[in-house]
């Protein structure tokens, strides 16, 4: 970098003139990387013993481009000590302060940093042990001064105290220039903008346990692990009061502007979210000579699980051969016996949906333990599926929001009934029994599951594309020499002498797309789980590549958690949220108005 040196040679006059142009331009690249100036919450910046107000405020709101300026200046007013406190709108990991004084006795000497403390004082600061103590130099460069970051990991609140100046007693005067920052950050309440890594990347983590090139599309994560990264620092909190996103907000402004234009009968205005169906009628939904009625739906013919498991008209289901009441025992077959045969390996709870966001690793005792940390990101209850009306127990689960602009129209309405925003995934989970479902809209976090419980991680693995019969099928190829021409990684013949004719047999095993196939590794311990970052760390590698959506859920093979724990998580949803059902039904009303409205609408044009 480039800077201009000697601009303070005497502090009363603070003269920054030169005798020739300086270009700065080529140290703004390099300094707005990685700068937190934008996640600085200027409007909560306080100083104590400025002399003028907001003196603090103004040095931090300096760009980069304006450190060189000399006002505004911070200086001190009763003696050389400052304590200023800068808020941050995000997590921060800090990597170092850029700091300029100046090259005179009034530059401060001594620096102590503390963290995540607020209504700070000088009394109180002088008893308190600082995170980091910094001795300062006296020059009127930008000083980039190193944190230790291990220590820095999560600030939210970082305050700075100016012990003393190089007047050693005889300045009672500190002044300060420009205040900057430098770090990584993530927003509060969403994903992590940087991926976890590990230490030192362990080969041996990344093996999915129990698969290998045979018998599934990938059996390896690689990690580009930074080794300045600390291991087990996260990068992001989400709130521990969830709030509805704003695309919610989105939906019910379109609904009281349509609302709104309703009451004009003269002005003929398309409604929001209008699908093809309404917007082209069938001939039988209006009737010449007769007044506007609602559209026909099309018929759909009551056959599943509630009436059989075949389709067949009645004439064809013969219903006097292996009646119990002859003798013969009751059929194994249908939708009761089908789940009394999987009721052992049903969960007796939900899962959720995450996102896998990378490995690291963690210590139990003197043993090293990899971990894979899944993020929950505003993971609901959108529907519950019954035994009377489906056929079987389960839980729908959404997670992530989606722009409705990119959601279909159908989708729009069932979203709209249930009074929340578009989720970007969807997912059922099966459960033993009813007791097992939860209130539509109640929203999961990472304490559903418990530490030290076993689960079961279920994604798609990570696609490779088109690969040969050696990659993946594990195929040893052909010779290498002795009469083989350009056929060493073939897979050889496939088509005679292998019975019933010269022909291919279904399933014979030939070069194909290799991967993105659902792949469920059991038995993974949850190691730790936090609310405020909504992430869940389970033992070992998980299928798929980062950012890949992963389902969660109680393993199938090993005991759910406690009943106690049970009661317990159910309890504390409810208290989260206490008035499901009623917002529910409130939700289910104002999207049957606004149905009617749409329908009439339709009808009218």
């Amino acid at each position: 970098m480039s800077h201009c040196h000697d601009e303070h040679a005497s502090h009363g006059g603070h003269d920054h003139s030169h005798d020739h142009e300086h270009d700065h331009s080529d140290d703004i690249t390099p300094a707005l990387q990685s700068s937190l100036y934008q996640q600085i919450n200027f409007d909560e910046i306080t100083t104590l013993n400025e002399s003028r107000r907001d003196a603090g405020k103004a040095v931090v709101k300096k760009t980069w481009a304006e450190r060189l300026s000399a006002e505004p200046e911070l200086e001190s007013d009763a003696d050389e000590q400052l304590l200023m406190t800068v808020p941050f709108a995000a997590q921060v990991k800090l990597h170092s302060i850029l700091l300029r004084t100046s090259a005179s006795q009034s530059a401060p000497k001594t620096l102590h940093l503390y963290i995540n403390h607020d209504n700070l004082d000088f009394s109180a600061a002088e008893d308190l042990d600082p995170v980091q103590k910094i001795e300062l130099s006296q020059t009127s460069d930008v000083q980039e001064i190193p944190v230790k970051r291990a220590l820095f990991g999560k600030v939210q609140r970082l305050v700075l105290f100016f012990v003393d100046n190089f007047g050693d007693g005889e300045e009672d005067v500190s002044r300060i220039s420009y205040v900057g920052f430098k770090g990584e950050w993530t927003k509060l309440g969403k994903a992590p903008a940087n991926i976890l890594y590990e230490a030192a990347p362990q080969p041996g983590d990344h093996t999915i346990k129990g698969t290998s090139v045979n018998e599934m599309g990938t059996h390896r994560a690689k990690v580009q692990c930074p080794p300045e990264v600390y291991p087990t620092k996260y990068c992001c909190k989400l709130p521990r009061n969830f709030e509805i996103p704003p695309r919610q907000a989105n939906i019910e402004t379109l609904q009281l502007a349509f609302n709104a234009k309703v009451d004009q009968p003269k002005q003929t205005i398309m409604p929001p979210r209008l699908s093809l169906r309404v917007a082209f009628p069938r001939p039988s939904a209006i009737i010449a000579n007769e007044p506007p009625r609602r559209l026909l739906l099309p018929l759909i013919p009551q056959r599943g699980v509630k009436y059989g498991w075949s389709t067949a008209p009645p004439r064809s289901k013969h219903r006097r051969f292996n009646q119990p009441n002859s003798g013969i025992p009751a059929p194994t077959t249908g939708p009761a016996a089908a789940l009394k045969r999987r009721e052992n390996t049903t969960p007796l709870r939900t899962g959720v949906l995450a996102t896998k966001k990378g490995m690291t690793s963690m210590f139990v005792g003197k043993m090293r333990v990899p971990c894979t940390v899944l993020q929950l990101d505003q993971v609901q209850v959108v529907a519950n599926k019954t035994r009377e009306k489906h056929g079987y127990w389960a839980v729908q689960i959404g997670s992530g929001s989606r722009q409705p602009k990119n959601v279909t129209s159908p989708m729009l309405g069932y979203y709209e009934a249930k009074g929340m925003a578009p989720k970007s995934e969807l997912a059922e989970f099966m459960v033993r029994g009813e007791e097992g479902l939860l209130p539509v809209g109640s929203q999961l976090l990472p304490d559903w599951f418990q530490t030290g419980q076993i689960v079961d991680v279920r994604a798609k693995s990570r696609g490779m594309g088109f690969a040969g019969g050696m990659k993946r099928h594990g195929f040893a190829g052909q010779e290498a020499s002795h009469g083989n021409s350009k056929n060493h990684r073939t897979i050889g013949t496939t088509g005679p002498s292998q019975g019933s004719g010269s022909r291919v047999m279904p399933g014979k095993k030939m070069p194909g797309r290799m991967g993105n196939e659902w792949v469920t590794v059991q038995n993974l311990k949850v190691m730790k789980v936090d609310n405020e970052l909504g992430i869940v760390l389970v033992s070992g590698a998980v299928p798929g590549p980062k950012g890949r959506t992963v389902k969660l859920q109680d393993s199938k093979k090993r005991k759910a958690p406690a009943l106690p724990y049970r009661e317990r998580a159910l309890e504390v949803l409810r208290e989260r949220h206490p008035n499901l059902d009623a917002q529910l039904e409130t939700a289910r009303q104002r999207h049957l108005e606004i149905k009617e409205q749409r329908q009439s609408k339709a009808a009218d044009l």
